[in-house]
């Protein structure tokens, strides 16, 4: 039984190319300062936009303020909704059968004829 359990615990170890090895490290060893090096060419793609930076149109800012608080606006009342609803789920839960539930579950069993 070892004999055969072996091989999916220890696999074989495969030979790998070590051409292909070679090209693939120095791929990764040069791929993030080339990056580094796009992005510090293109410093206007790193930098923020005029709405974020504060730009030159007085309108932008307090329209901007309102969709923010527009958006929280939303997320707090989802949640408000959600945190009602496990509220009214947990005072169900706790509350006591009502008083028809016991002639339901009478009315539901079969009578025992002999």
């Amino acid at each position: 039984m070892r004999r055969r359990i072996r091989p999916l615990v220890y696999p074989e170890i495969t030979q790998t190319d070590p051409v292909k090895n070679r090209i693939a490290n120095t791929a990764r060893r040069l791929a993030a300062p080339a990056l580094g090096a796009m992005l510090a060419g293109m410093p206007s793609a790193a930098m923020a936009c005029d709405a974020c930076m504060g730009g030159k149109d007085p309108t932008l800012r307090p329209a901007v303020n309102g969709a923010i608080f527009f958006m929280l606006g939303l997320v707090a009342c989802m949640l408000t909704g959600a945190g009602f609803f496990i509220r009214y789920l947990a005072r169900r839960a706790s509350s006591p059968a009502p008083a028809h539930a016991e002639f339901m579950n009478i009315a539901s069993e079969k009578p025992n004829h002999a």
